[in-house]
């Protein structure tokens, strides 16, 4: 008869995961980054022999980084012809901000309702970093504290679907509002924006901080929109 302690599932069995990312997924945020800072500009077409040469690896990990930037909606795959930057129209302009102003509103006014004291902080911390580098000009730096601090909040309104919907909408217009902080006019009305939302939060007056971030984004729906042909902002 079996000794009984044979049937005992194994409580220690080793962590298996996979915690380092494969290099498909690394050439894919280093792509999403030069997506995003403008380096690779909207109707780019990506050379895979330029590329391969300047990363350093083979057109497999390319091509499959492509598929995961085409899943993000940042690029377009077209048969022998590779992959271009996707380039948003007016419409798809208005309508992402649009959703995201709902989202972005949602999210602050669950997270006043949700978030530990520790998140709260984590979050305050985060736009000390944005303003301490906007007053040194420096815009990637800034740009990281600044969208650290909407995905903070995001994360502290403890809903996976509102995460879910956010993180792929807000990845199409991260160039976006990425460009936007090189007009100073425009960059220095975020930075006011950040700070009115933020202190409402920490207050955790969840109704005001969705009215001042919803404004916020709407902002920025507004200043991509400018100058666009056929582009008419709605309130």
């Amino acid at each position: 008869m079996a000794n009984p302690e044979t049937l005992i599932p194994d409580v220690s069995v080793p962590d298996l995961a996979i915690h380092h990312p494969t290099l498909p997924a690394v050439v894919a945020e280093r792509l999403r980054q030069l997506i995003i800072d403008g380096t690779l500009k909207p109707g780019t077409w990506l050379n895979e022999r330029d590329l391969c040469e300047q990363l350093k690896i083979s057109r497999t990990p390319l091509r499959e980084a492509y598929r995961m930037l085409a899943s993000d909606g940042l690029v377009a795959l077209q048969p022998k012809r590779g992959a271009m930057v996707i380039e948003l129209s007016a419409d798809d302009i208005e309508n992402i901000f649009d959703v995201l102003s709902v989202l972005e509103g949602l999210a602050v006014r669950s997270a006043a309702e949700r978030a530990s004291d520790a998140e709260l902080a984590q979050i305050a911390g985060l736009h000390a970093q944005m303003l301490e580098n906007y007053e040194k000009r420096d815009i990637r730096a800034y740009f990281a504290a600044s969208m650290g601090t909407h995905i903070a909040i995001n994360r502290a309104a403890h809903n996976p679907a509102l995460t879910q919907s956010y993180d792929r909408l807000n990845l199409q217009v991260q160039a976006l509002r990425y460009k936007s902080n090189f007009d100073l006019d425009e960059w220095t009305t975020a930075v006011a924006d950040h700070e009115a939302f933020v202190q409402a939060l920490m207050a955790r007056d969840g109704k005001r901080a969705e009215t001042l971030i919803r404004k916020h984004v709407g902002g920025k729906k507004a200043y991509n929109l400018r100058g666009r042909p056929g582009a008419a902002v709605k309130a």
